[in-house]
C-alpha cells in the first residue's frame, strides 16, 4: 500500500512539474509606451491663411486606474489666454479589438467618444459620425524616441482639415 501511495506522489509531482503556467496574454495598452512620458512642445493651429497662432503645450502620459487606461493631461497656452485643461484616457476594447479613448476638456460638458487602431507607433482614433458635432480624427504618433506628435482633423464632405498639430519633445527625466 505504501509502495501505492508513494508511486501515486511521485506521478502527481512528475506531472505537475511538466505543466507550464498559463501564458498571460499581453497588456494592449503596452503597445503604446511610445505615448509615455512627459512632453512639451508647439501647437500650431491651422487659420486658413490667416495669421499663425501657435501655443507651448505641456502633455503627461501615464498607465493608470489599475493599469486599464492610459491617462494623458494635455494643456495649450496660447498668448493672452490662460491654459486649457484636457484629460484623455485610452483603453483597449477587447470585443471590438480596438483602442477606444474618452475625452474631457474645459469647454465641453460631455466628454467625446472615439475609436481607431495601432500600427507600430501610430495610433489612429475616429470620433462617432453618429454622435453629436463634427467627426473629428486624432492621430499620435512618434516618428523618433523622443518626439511624439498629436494631429487632429475634423471631416468636411469627403476630406479632412487640420485643426492643429503638436509637436512635442520628451522631457528629461528628473535626476535623483
Amino acid at each position: 500500500m505504501k509502495f501505492i501511495v508513494c508511486f501515486l506522489v511521485i506521478c502527481s509531482g512528475a506531472f505537475a512539474c511538466g505543466q507550464q503556467p498559463a501564458a498571460q496574454a499581453p497588456n494592449p495598452l503596452d503597445k503604446l509606451s511610445f505615448m509615455k512620458g512627459d512632453w512639451s512642445g508647439k501647437q500650431n493651429f491651422e487659420t486658413g491663411g490667416g495669421p499663425a497662432m501657435v501655443g507651448d503645450a505641456t502633455d503627461r502620459v501615464e498607465i493608470g486606474i489599475a493599469g486599464k487606461y492610459l491617462c494623458e493631461m494635455l494643456s495649450t497656452t496660447l498668448p493672452g489666454r490662460k491654459p486649457t485643461d484636457t484629460r484623455h484616457f485610452i483603453s483597449f476594447d477587447k470585443k471590438s479589438g480596438k483602442y477606444t479613448a474618452w475625452w474631457f476638456n474645459d469647454t465641453s460638458t460631455h466628454p467625446s467618444e472615439l475609436a481607431g487602431d495601432l500600427s507600430g507607433n501610430r495610433l489612429v482614433l475616429l470620433s462617432d459620425p453618429s454622435a453629436p458635432g463634427p467627426v473629428l480624427r486624432a492621430t499620435y504618433e512618434s516618428p523618433t524616441e523622443n518626439t511624439l506628435t498629436f494631429l487632429l482633423e475634423m471631416k468636411q464632405g469627403d476630406s479632412w482639415t487640420k485643426l492643429f498639430l503638436t509637436t512635442y519633445t520628451k522631457k528629461a527625466a528628473a535626476q535623483p
